[in-house]
Parts: structure tokens; C-alpha cells; sequence
């Protein structure tokens, strides 16, 4: 306990440190209705420049102050002399304090800061890991002004450490649709506290998405057009509006309706629960529309010790009529279900990938050598690939009939696991490249009978001992490691941070589960995760099979 305070403490400290200042307002719970851009929940208010400052404690008050992002950095730009350029949304980069070094040039007109860089975040709002170890080094110039210390010339971007990151900004999901506009695939996006509701607007109507899910996605809103005004603005009803230009009249209802989804979706990450379209201040009329969803069953499909294939309620199985039967028939070792259940892509004990369908109907599909697990798209088609060829993925009908992906991997000397998203727009992998096992993602690209693969972004470029790998849900994939003997869970946010959890002994398999993440370890134990802890669901279990969403 003693040492849990501790660290509660230790953590207080970093960041009140971060400024002098205490928040000007405590947090806002969710559900008390739409708030616009100027309802910020919590903000940090930093120290402006001290009389008789010194070069480096100016460069250092100039960095602490980019943790206040208010009236567009306004204390940050005291540190800077008069018509000195700077543009603080340009980038932000994330370090580690306690490796943060000032070094200034003896007549003070210089100052290097050099830093151990954690991650950094786009103009965009895209968040990008670092690789393990780099390093950077920003260079300021000074010079006096009414005999102070001033910055001159000074790196566009803010450098905030990484605990206090997450307060200074926030995550919130800018809605794309898949190409079939059925599913919501959300683009995990970081932007200041202050600015997230326009933010998020502005991204999803002036912007594009980030550039490794660009070509996966679609996008209702016409390319020529352009917010009008503020982007987010309150009615006097309490609800955000987003005003559009008359251009918009013209659009088929269809589209305006998919544009309502988006931005409904886009703004309830960023805290808003009521949104309008709105030209001339006159709403728009337009509906959300139903979208695909992705969740899990609550019941897991597992293939028990006595080889029988189906879907626990309790301590019963019911079986799946026909699928069972085929998917048995296959002596499997690994298993992927399709949402609606009438198909199921196996790995064999011979090792070849088939598919099983709920016609009692089996096929081989690919008897190369090396095959991993295979995964279905939301084509219905399934994914194999060799895990010494990486770039030799191909996508097989139900039936059998083949096709080549193109741009898997490259650079890939292997791929240890891989799964594709219950939108079937991503996917994901274990690859090792230079000799490191690293996590990346890609978007799914669908040009005509076309299939390739967008270029790779990377979630983790250390993952040592991964070796297998989930979905969990839309903006996270579970990765199991062990390294020294010891298993963990490494939860990856899609396009943000991670945590590293415990999990049960001897783990072997991951997927995800309507509790987040289910876990069948080396003696058949199958749990589930219950908030912190883990609950034993099944004994007796050989396979436990992904889900690629829910009948329900």
C-alpha cells in the first residue's frame, strides 16, 4: 500500500510540476450534456517569463509552457521575442523529464535541449511511437529584449513529458466508414484539450484520414467542402452545430445522412452528444444511419479437450448445426469464426488452412509450408500466409479460389501472428524486421478484384517474446509477450498509447471477448478478464476460436 501511495504521489508531483498553476476547473462527467470548445474540463496554467531570467531557465519555462495550450499558446509566446516565429500545432513531442538536458553557448545567444523522445504527435493529431532509444536535440537562439532574455528563433511544436501528455491532450476518433458503408472505423486521433470538439470537426471535414488507413476508407464528405465559421458552435437548446456552406443543399439525402453519422460519431469521442448540420444557421435535415457492429458474443467458441466444436453458455456447448461438425472434421489447432457463424477458417494439425462452412461443406484452401493461423476479411474471404514470407499473403474464397495481396509486409523478414479487424478495413501483425519483433498495422485496400495492403504503421517497435495477437476491440489490439519465463499482456491503442498487464500463467492464446480480452493458457484453462482480474470461465479447452464480431 505504502509503496502504491508512493507512486500515486511521485505522479501529483511530475505534474503539478509541469507549472506553477492549479486547474481552473474540475472534470466534467460525461452526460451532462453537449459543451462547446470553451468548456474546457481541466487546464494547466503556466508561469509566464521571470524578471532576470537566464537563457536556459527561459528555454526551460518556454517548454514547461507548452503544456498550456490556451488562447493558442499564449504564456509560451511571452518567452518569445517580438515577431518571432513559431507555430505550436505543428507537432508535439514526447519525452522523458528526467532525461530532458539544457545546454546553453557561453554569451547565453544559444541553448540546445537535448531529449529521449517517447512518441510524437502530427500536425494532424496522428500519434507515432519512437523507436526504442532515440533521441533529439532542438536549438534555440536568444537575444536581450529591455534587458531580458528572449527567444528568437525557436523548433514550431511543443515538448510535453509523458505523464503529462495525456492531460494536455486527449484522444478522440475521427469516423470513416469502410468502402461498403457498413461499418464506423474509427482514425484514433490526439488533439489539445481546448480545441477537441473543432479539432475533430475540422479533421473530418477539411482533413483526410491518416495516411496508412487513407485508401481502406471512405469518406462522405465531398472533398469541396469547407467548414463555414467556428466549427462548433451551442444552440441555445444545447446542442453543437456545425455550420456547412449552401454547396451542401445539393447533396442526396443519402449522403447527408452518412455525413450526420460521421460527425455524430466523431464528436460523441470528443464529449458531445447532440450534433446539427446546420447552412445559414438553418438545420439540415439529415439522420443518423445504423451502422455494422463488432462487438464480441459474450459466449466464447472454443474446441474442447474431447474434440467437440461449438459455443459455451455456462458449463454447456452448444453446438453451431453443420459448422460444428465440419469444423471438427478438420482436426483444428487454431479456428476463426465469421460473425454470422457460417464459416470458419481453420489451421490443421498437418498444418494446411481450410475452411469450414455451415453446409457441413469443407475445402483446402492452402497447403503451403510454415502457414500461420488465418484470419477472415468482411468479404468472407480468408487470409493465409507462410511465417517466413511475409509478402506471400493470399486471400482464398470460401470454396478455394485464390488471390495474391499486394505490398504485405515489406521489409518483413517474418510474421508471427496476424488478425484483421472486425471492419475488415486493418490489420494487424507481429512482424520481425532487422531482428526485432515489432507490431504494425496496415489498411486493406479494395480496387476492383485488387487486394493490397497500405503502408505499415507501426504500433511498437520493441516487442520482445510477442508471439501472438488480437483484436480486442475497434482502437486496441492485445499482444501476449513472454520474455524471461514471464507473460504479459501488451494492449496497444491504435494510433495512441499502451499498457502492460499480468495475465494467467502459461498463457498461449488471445482474443477478444465481450469483457475486452479471453485467455486460454497451456492446460486447457480457458478466463476472461473481469475489470483488473481474471476470471476462470472453462476447463478442458483445446482451441479457443476468434470471434470476427456477433449474430446479435
Amino acid at each position: 500500500m505504502k509503496r502504491a501511495l508512493a507512486a500515486v504521489g511521485l505522479l501529483l508531483v511530475l505534474v503539478l510540476t509541469a507549472c506553477t498553476g492549479l486547474p481552473t476547473t474540475g472534470y466534467v462527467n460525461p452526460g451532462r450534456g453537449p459543451q462547446g470548445d470553451d468548456a474546457q474540463d481541466f487546464a494547466f496554467v503556466p508561469d509566464g517569463p521571470q524578471e532576470g531570467a537566464t537563457p536556459t531557465e527561459i528555454v526551460e519555462g518556454f517548454l514547461r509552457a507548452g503544456s498550456g495550450p490556451a488562447d493558442d499558446w499564449a504564456t509560451a509566446k511571452l518567452f518569445l521575442a517580438p515577431g518571432t516565429p513559431w507555430d505550436p500545432r505543428a507537432r508535439v513531442t514526447i519525452d522523458r523529464l528526467a532525461d530532458r538536458r539544457a545546454t546553453p553557448v557561453p554569451d547565453g545567444s544559444a541553448v540546445s535541449v537535448q531529449l529521449s523522445t517517447v512518441a510524437g504527435v502530427d500536425a494532424d493529431g496522428a500519434y507515432s511511437p519512437a523507436v526504442t532509444g532515440a533521441t533529439e536535440t532542438l536549438s534555440f537562439a536568444l537575444a536581450r529584449v529591455d534587458d531580458q532574455w528572449r527567444i528568437t528563433s525557436a523548433p514550431d511544436g511543443v515538448v510535453l513529458y509523458e505523464e503529462v501528455f495525456p492531460t494536455v491532450y486527449q484522444t478522440a476518433s475521427v469516423a470513416y466508414f469502410d468502402p461498403t458503408w457498413s461499418f464506423i472505423v474509427p482514425d484514433v486521433r490526439w488533439f489539445p484539450r481546448p480545441l477537441v470538439a473543432s479539432r475533430v470537426t475540422t479533421a473530418l471535414v477539411d482533413g483526410a484520414p491518416s495516411a496508412w488507413l487513407a485508401d481502406a476508407v471512405r469518406n462522405a464528405f465531398p472533398d469541396e467542402l469547407s467548414l463555414v465559421g467556428r466549427s462548433v458552435t451551442l444552440s441555445s437548446g444545447g446542442v453543437a452545430q456545425v455550420q456547412l456552406p449552401r454547396a451542401a443543399l445539393s447533396l442526396d439525402r443519402t449522403t447527408l445522412d452518412r455525413m450526420q453519422t460521421q460527425l455524430a460519431r466523431s464528436l460523441a469521442t470528443a464529449g458531445i452528444s447532440d450534433v446539427q448540420m446546420t447552412v445559414d444557421g438553418t438545420p439540415v435535415a439529415a439522420s443518423e444511419l445504423p451502422v455494422r457492429i463488432t462487438r464480441i458474443d459474450p459466449s466464447p467458441a472454443v474446441l474442447t479437450a474431447d474434440g467437440r466444436f461449438g459455443v459455451l453458455s455456462g458449463e454447456e456447448l452448444e453446438t453451431i448445426p453443420s459448422l460444428s461438425d465440419a469444423v471438427q472434421s478438420l482436426a483444428p489447432t487454431h479456428i476463426e469464426l465469421e460473425a454470422d457463424r457460417s464459416l470458419a477458417a481453420v489451421l490443421t494439425e498437418r498444418g494446411a488452412v481450410a475452411s469450414a462452412l455451415a453446409d457441413g461443406g469443407t475445402f483446402l484452401l492452402d497447403d503451403r509450408p510454415g502457414l500461420l493461423p488465418p484470419s477472415i476479411d468482411s468479404e468472407g474471404e480468408i487470409w493465409s500466409v507462410p511465417r517466413n514470407a511475409p509478402s506471400q499473403v493470399r486471400a482464398f474464397s470460401a470454396e478455394g479460389v485464390p488471390r495474391d495481396v499486394g505490398n504485405a509486409w515489406p521489409d518483413a523478414s517474418e510474421v508471427v501472428s496476424f488478425q484483421i479487424s472486425r471492419d475488415g478495413t486493418r490489420i494487424a501483425a507481429i512482424v520481425t524486421v532487422a531482428g526485432v519483433r515489432e507490431v504494425w498495422l496496415a489498411g486493406i485496400i479494395r480496387e476492383g478484384a485488387a487486394v493490397n495492403l497500405g503502408p505499415p504503421h507501426v504500433l511498437s517497435f520493441a516487442e520482445t517474446g510477442a508471439f501472438d495477437l488480437a483484436w480486442l476491440d475497434d482502437t486496441t489490439v492485445g499482444v501476449l509477450t513472454t520474455v524471461d519465463g514471464a507473460t504479459s499482456l501488451d494492449e496497444l491503442g491504435v494510433g495512441g498509447r499502451g499498457t502492460v498487464g499480468s495475465v494467467p500463467e502459461n498463457a498461449r492464446a488471445i482474443a477478444g471477448g465481450s469483457a475486452s480480452v479471453r485467455i486460454l493458457d497451456d492446460d486447457g484453462r480457458l478466463y476472461s478478464r473481469r475489470g483488473s482480474s481474471w476470471t476462470l470461465v472453462a476447463t478442458d479447452i483445446r482451441v479457443l476460436a476468434v470471434q470476427q464480431g456477433t449474430t446479435s
